[in-house]
């Protein structure tokens, strides 16, 4: 009979990934399965262009801001409903009107309206710290986050390695002496 060491249950463990892996994609998880599901309200796109002031919103960025937002705090379907039937009994029709309504003053409609022009802007929904593993940020986009929107003209979008693979090796240009 063969001894079992570590390593032999290290390579049944290494083994058994990508098992484990297709089991997961197939079943998911109950919330995050429910979460990707959530059907994009009609008018959150509407609702999220009043709120930024901005009426150029990617759409294809939409579906992802509402289910980061679901993900992060499963009751923000019925206070986005309720700030929804507000926005419209006051028929406001762009952030101006918001802003000089009532509604910033209802702390629970503001707060509301809040994460969506944050998600909008910063590209995820929830604190970057302090940061663990249960409690991470939802990233919904980098690069079409609003916050790179006034300075786009003077300001490169940072990247992970703008100079390219290795860029950091060699000292800047204006660094260098000769």
């Amino acid at each position: 009979m063969k001894r079992l060491t570590r390593r032999t249950v290290l390579a049944c463990g290494v083994a058994c990934l990508p098992a484990m892996a297709l089991f997961r994609a197939s079943h998911g998880s109950g919330r995050a399965q429910s979460v990707h599901h959530a059907a994009l309200p009609p008018d959150f796109l509407a609702l999220s262009q009043l709120l930024t002031g901005h009426d150029d919103l990617d759409t294809s960025i939409a579906l992802r801001v509402w289910e980061a937002l679901l993900g992060k705090d499963p009751e923000f379907s019925g206070r986005y409903e309720r700030l929804a039937r507000a926005v419209v009994a006051r028929r406001l029709r762009d952030h101006a009107a918001y802003r000089a309504s009532d509604l910033p003053r209802d702390a629970l409609l503001h707060g509301t309206a809040v994460a969506i022009v944050g998600a909008w802007y910063l590209g995820r929904v929830g604190p970057m710290k302090p940061r663990s593993e249960t409690d991470t940020p939802a990233f919904i986009t980098y690069e079409g986050a609003l916050m790179w929107r006034p300075t786009i003209d003077a300001t490169v979008i940072p990247t992970y390695a703008r100079g390219g693979p290795g860029f950091w090796a060699e000292p800047p240009a204006t660094l260098q002496t000769d």
